[in-house]
């Protein structure tokens, strides 16, 4: 068993001091391009020694703080509080509770837990100006924006990150113990019954379908898959940065032919499952050669609806496909076929049979063409992000996977990987497939 010696606290602690005053060093935020790096690394250090050092039960009781503080910022990011709390202001608890229509009371004990957690800040006393107390208890109490809670507001894409993470996760995680009950202390074998259906009170729905029962968090999720700050990260597209360079798509862009009547129209490339285009629209500005008119988006027909009625700038001149990618793929004969952030939400035969259809629409006569899967990979050595990522998708009914898992999908699907791709940075990676 691991011990306080075999942590090395001295060690640690020197660390943490050395990396702490490089921190303090920098002249402004963001100077350094590896600041962010260097304050995971002071944060990983403290917390580490915080873990290892704090009494026991405390670890244990710090949980329980935290499970609290999550559903006090979520309901606040549900109410839109942070929105009313000035940026370089405060605001009393009087006041934001009338403004959310809400008991007083019940408002700062909520805040309370936000200002002892660090997540919001006290304010300064508010000074009456006259001799009569005021009618609130309330009136002179303040609180005003940390470091932190701006990241909550509607207006940042966080926000939707966070509300998704709770419906994704904190509340399926919640109903663990009833779920795995009524359907045995088994993964879920399908996108129905799934621990995240169960949660949401429609158990027999997929997840997309529950999602449509509660357009508020249907919302937030499509605004969650637009942010940049999306959880995984974005995939550098070419480049010497990249984990897969797509620069060789430009120069086959540029003598693949597909200026024929619709009917007979062949992709160059196709986003399969692609939402609004926000992969497409790194790929247009990056792959020099490729023109919209050469590719393809499909997905479901409220989304694509979405995107018409959105599309500008690079995606106007895109082809928009209703196209559910459980079904036969209707374009056949496209160069490269994509698939973002798609086979991780769902089981191993799902996700066989949607590689199965793209495996089919391959051509026979181009040995280039190839089936593109880009997403999370399952790390050997599955770091704490990496985990939750996991049994997030467990929630859903999908899992992260590692090579091996990702070549038993392809050679169930007909097809055959012949690059495994990987960020050395992150868990990204791109599984390049062929026809077998």
């Amino acid at each position: 068993m691991g011990s306080v010696q075999d942590f090395h606290i001295v060690t640690a602690a020197e660390n943490l001091l050395k990396n702490a005053k490089k921190l303090a060093a920098a002249t402004a935020p963001g100077v350094d391009d590896n600041e962010p790096e260097l304050r995971r690394c002071v944060a990983s250090t403290a917390k580490k020694i915080a873990f290892m050092t704090a009494p026991k039960v405390d670890v244990v009781k710090e949980d329980w703080v935290t499970l609290a503080e999550v559903g006090a910022w979520n309901i606040f990011i549900e109410w839109e509080a942070f929105d009313l709390i000035p940026l370089n202001g405060y605001i009393s608890i009087a006041d934001l509770a009338r403004e959310l229509d809400a008991q007083e009371s019940l408002v700062a004990r909520i805040a309370n837990l936000l200002l002892a957690t660090g997540k919001l800040l006290p304010g300064p006393p508010v000074a009456s100006c006259s001799s009569t107390p005021p009618l609130s208890p309330y009136a002179n109490i303040t609180i005003c924006h940390s470091r932190i809670s701006p990241l909550y507001m509607t207006s940042h894409p966080v926000s939707p990150l966070c509300t998704v993470a709770v419906g994704n996760a904190m509340r399926p995680f919640a109903r663990w113990p009833d779920y795995f009950d009524i359907y045995g202390r088994c993964e879920p074998p399908e996108q129905r019954f799934t621990p995240f259906s169960f949660a949401w009170d429609c158990p027999d729905l997929e997840p997309w379908e529950v999602k449509a029962e509660y357009p508020g968090y249907a919302s937030a999720f499509a605004r969650s898959m637009q942010s940049k700050e999306m959880v995984g990260g974005d995939t550098v597209l070419v480049g010497e940065e990249a984990v897969y360079d797509m620069a060789w798509v430009g120069e086959e862009a540029k003598v693949f032919c597909n200026y024929k009547p619709w009917e007979d129209w062949t992709p160059t490339l196709v986003d399969v499952g692609g939402g609004l285009g926000q992969l497409l629209q790194d790929v247009l500005r990056d792959v020099d050669g490729l023109r919209p008119e050469q590719c393809l988006l499909q997905d479901r027909r409220e989304v694509i609806d979405e995107a018409k009625d959105n599309r500008d700038g690079v995606l106007a001149k895109v082809v928009m496909m209703e196209q559910d990618f459980h079904e036969e793929q209707p374009l056949k004969g496209g160069l490269v076929y994509i698939l973002r952030r798609i086979l991780l939400d769902y089981p191993d035969e799902a996700a066989v049979n949607i590689l199965q259809h793209l495996a089919d629409a391959l051509p026979d006569d181009n040995p280039k063409a190839r089936v593109l899967i880009m997403e999370e990979r399952l790390l050997e050595v599955p770091t704490t992000h990496n985990c939750l990522v996991d049994v997030v998708m467990l929630n859903l009914g999908g899992k992260l996977r590692n090579e091996a898992m990702f070549r038993e999908l392809a050679t169930a699907a007909g097809l055959r990987i012949v690059g495994f791709h990987v960020s050395h940075r992150t868990s990204n990676c791109v599984v390049e497939c062929a026809k077998a």
